[in-house]
């Protein structure tokens, strides 16, 4: 089989990971680069790229297996459709667009056209997360995510805070508990020069237990942690550096008129081989486009979680 030829629009900084990924690759060719600006590619060599969008398209459209999409999300739009309308697959950075309406449109376009489109929700691929969903829980009580990072360059021009972090742990949430129902509880927003850095968000789930969600960009060190307590368990789980504890009751080892000692039973499962998320990502988009899967149940985790993160923005 021929290498899979991919193009990335947009060479930012998701840009320049997935053009890592791919190139690590061995099933695919070098990819080729959709980059406006030139100064984007400073330190990159033997790079075939296009400065004009519809040029690319017009000149190499029909060479490609599939694209991924990672400019700024005003653009996604007008960059994924002419793609999806070629039935060519794209992976889509997160948020999928800026607005709610055209996420609708992109989402209707994938079904109508039969292509495969992925969102860059990249905890879904998280070797902790895969664990997570084929744990048999027992009876859940309460859930804690908890997505800080330190402060960004304004030059960076980021999403809101529930756009950008939020939406990844939501992602989490419909993959892993698979809810039929969410009720939003309550979601405090701080702002800072008219976007919200920080989110702190409470989630009833099939009238049963809650979640809560803590997320910000004014953190002092980068933490990706989920907590889940069921009727036996607790669960510590590292997202970034992939493993999870397990602590269960034991039995009272020692007990006097003043204290009680009880002993734990604890486990910690820790991965063995560690990739990089972004490239076992990558290995689903290629997996799909080579058998032709359109993955709908990634579409739907995607729908779902761009809907109730446009809810919490409107609570």
């Amino acid at each position: 089989m021929s290498k899979l030829q991919f193009a990335v629009i947009g060479f930012g900084n998701m840009g320049k990971i997935h053009h890592k990924a791919i190139t690590k690759n061995n099933l695919c060719a070098k990819p080729f680069i959709v980059e406006n600006n030139p100064e984007m590619l400073s330190g990159y060599e033997n790079i075939e790229f296009y400065d004009d969008f519809e040029y690319f398209i017009s000149k190499k459209g029909e060479e490609i297996d599939g694209v991924i999409i990672s400019t700024p999300s005003i653009y996604h739009f007008e960059h994924a459709k002419p793609f999806i309308e070629k039935k060519i697959p794209v992976l889509i950075e997160k948020p999928i667009t800026s607005n709610y309406s055209t996420d609708n449109e992109i989402f209707e376009a994938a079904r109508k056209n039969k292509t495969l489109i992925k969102c860059g929700l990249i905890e879904l691929y998280n070797p902790i997360v895969e664990e997570l969903s084929n744990l048999d829980f027992q009876e859940i009580k309460f859930v804690h995510f908890k997505r800080h990072s330190p402060k960004t360059l304004e030059s960076r021009k980021l999403e809101n805070i529930i756009l950008d972090l939020t939406l990844h742990d939501i992602s989490i949430i419909y993959k892993v508990f698979e809810p039929e129902q969410i009720e939003i509880i309550g979601c405090d927003l701080t702002f800072k020069k008219e976007i919200a850095e920080s989110a702190q968000i409470l989630l009833k789930i099939n009238n049963s237990f809650t979640i809560f969600l803590s997320s910000s960009r004014q953190d002092q060190e980068k933490i990706r942690t989920v907590e889940i307590f069921d009727e036996n368990m607790s669960y510590f789980c590292d997202l970034k550096n992939k493993y999870y504890e397990t602590k269960q009751s034991g039995k009272i080892s020692t007990q006097s008129s003043k204290s009680i000692t009880e002993s734990n039973i604890q486990n910690k499962i820790d991965m063995l081989h560690k990739p990089e998320t972004a490239e076992l990502q990558m290995q689903s988009f290629i997996n799909a486009i080579i058998e032709k899967d359109l993955d709908l149940k990634n579409l739907e985790i995607a729908e779902k979680t761009h809907q109730l993160a446009y809810k919490l923005l409107n609570t």
